[in-house]
């Protein structure tokens, strides 16, 4: 930024420049101007326009988000239910032990959307 004593002699420069000037360069100094301040004025208003798609774009993904970050329901379908005995089987050795086996009272084997199986007591 330009303090006033330095604004003050660009302006007594350009007063120079326009004193010495004659009236057809002048007009077309003048035409200049406006081309530019019109170009400006383009550049300004297709800036605000990607401007405008970009907040569209930024709304549409954080609303795709949104949509995303929601838990899907699982659903699940019983396949089977099973009486668990343990006592009817025989003894293991300590080694490898099946705890799925080791289950009391009634079980249900489910079938999941998510095309698992599960077994639940």
């Amino acid at each position: 930024m330009l303090n006033p004593a330095a604004a003050m002699a660009v302006d007594d420069a350009e007063d120079d420049q326009l004193v010495s000037m004659s009236t057809e360069d002048i007009i077309r100094a003048s035409r200049l101007m406006d081309n530019e301040i019109r170009v400006l004025k383009d550049e300004l208003q297709r800036t605000n326009l990607d401007l405008e798609s970009f907040k569209d774009k930024i709304k549409e993904n954080q609303e795709k988000i949104k949509l995303n970050k929601q838990l899907l329901y699982l659903v699940g379908n019983i396949v089977e239910l099973l009486e668990m005995n343990p006592e009817d089987e025989a003894e293991e050795d300590g080694a490898n032990i099946d705890l799925d086996s080791q289950r009391k009272g009634k079980c249900v084997v489910l079938k999941t959307s998510t095309r698992q199986l599960q077994l639940g007591c």
